[in-house]
């Protein structure tokens, strides 16, 4: 702890106890002139000697003030017994005024405000009783300068009980919502730095996922055929290092995507930067063209009306969709064919549809798992949803995605 720390909190002690001390100084001063109110304070017709009651209301007053120093702990306590001394009793407010000033600053609860309100009626109970005392005195005096003390003190304790309270209440909401603003801005830049970091991550993964992972995958299945045509040849040497190539393409394949996986952090939102400028029926084609290099029979059924004008991110999304089924039917289905059915238009949504033969009793070992996984996620970043369908002897996969007129009417 620094030295300017330490001076700072022993000055702040000693303020509050001269504070506490000159507080407990004015209670007994009120003290005094609210016993001098009421005849029935003073035995005989002036103030030459205390009664019984007049005793035990000074005392009681006194007993009170020692409550000032814990005012801002027990705040309730000196409500209570302020409002007991002052209404019941009739002696002073003061005590009363301090609980209840402390109350409404922090008060948050309807029955905190009704506890505030019962306080102030008994602040008002008790400048009645005062001014009833004073008519109640038998003496030459003229009792209308008291009566206007007792209200000008009396209206005055209101005025500060609610000046004060109100005043130190406004104060820390305007403080709570400084420091509130400055959080928010603090958790916006924070949010702000780590989306960009993600956006950075993702554009990297979808870079390496739509380009190295499936020229990978065509390796692994261009190695898997060669070997299988080589099988009945008695190049063993070949048929090894083909085997070899085959097992460190996949292998490679699945490191890839791990790398993949994790630089996406899964359900986030894609950014809106595309790593290529999609192209229409350009984009589709050139897709097709690519998998029947590959060796992919393709029975195509595309019915789609103003196509080239739909969004950016439509379009992305169609196009690596399209990828990883056709990707998929390529080393899954028996016989290297798919149908692919892709129709809509604006308004009412857009439907891909893949279905390749399957055999049910054989499970490629050399794949990652992922393919259909990153094809719902996809789906889903759009509002779509996929299906999947295990029929005997084939397996459909059925995507929709949303094509609204509107991100047409915007282009």
């Amino acid at each position: 702890m620094t030295t300017p720390t330490k001076n700072s909190r022993f000055w702040h002690a000693i303020l509050a106890i001269v504070v506490r001390a000159a507080m407990m100084f004015v209670g007994s001063l009120v003290t005094v002139l609210a016993t001098l109110t009421a005849p029935e304070n003073f035995s005989g017709a002036g103030y030459d000697e205390i009664s019984d009651l007049g005793a035990v209301r000074f005392v009681i007053g006194y007993l009170l003030l020692l409550l000032i120093p814990w005012y801002r702990k027990i705040p309730l306590a000196l409500i209570i017994t302020g409002a007991f001394y002052a209404v019941i009793l009739q002696g002073d407010p003061y005590v009363l005024a301090i609980g209840l000033t402390v109350w409404i600053v922090r008060a948050h609860y309807r029955w905190h405000w009704i506890i505030s309100g019962v306080g102030l009626a008994a602040i008002v109970v008790n400048i009645v009783w005062h001014l009833l005392a004073l008519w109640r005195w038998e003496a030459d005096f003229d009792t209308t300068v008291a009566a206007l003390v007792v209200l000008t003190f009396g209206f005055a304790t209101l005025g500060l009980v609610l000046s004060i309270g109100f005043t130190t209440r406004h104060r820390r909401r305007m403080r709570q919502a400084h420091d509130t603003v400055e959080a928010a801005e603090h958790d916006r830049e924070v949010l702000s730095s780590e989306m960009t970091r993600q956006t950075e991550r993702e554009y990297l993964a979808r870079e390496v996922h739509d380009t190295l992972a499936q020229r990978l995958t065509a390796l692994s299945l261009q190695a898997g055929q060669m070997q299988k045509s080589l099988a009945t040849s008695h190049d063993a040497e070949l048929t090894s290092a083909l085997q070899d190539t085959k097992r460190y393409s996949d292998q490679a394949l699945k490191d890839l995507r791990t790398l993949v996986t994790s630089l996406r952090a899964q359900g986030e939102k894609e950014p809106t930067v595309p790593s290529v400028a999609p192209s229409g029926f350009q984009d589709l084609k050139a897709l097709l063209d690519d998998a029947v290099h590959q060796g992919l029979t393709i029975q195509p059924q595309i019915m789609l009306n103003n196509y080239e004008a739909a969004p950016d991110a439509l379009q992305r999304a169609v196009l690596r969709i399209t990828q990883e089924a056709l990707t998929n039917a390529l080393r899954h289905s028996t016989d290297k064919r798919v149908n692919l059915r892709l129709e809509g238009q604006p308004g009412e949504g857009l439907l891909l549809e893949f279905t390749n033969t399957r055999d049910a009793q054989h499970h490629f070992a050399g794949g990652t798992g992922t393919g259909l996984l990153g094809i719902k996620e996809r789906a889903e970043l759009l509002g779509g949803r996929i299906q999947e369908e295990y029929l005997p002897q084939h397996f459909r996969l059925t995507v929709h995605l949303p094509w609204t007129l509107e991100s047409v009417e915007a282009l």
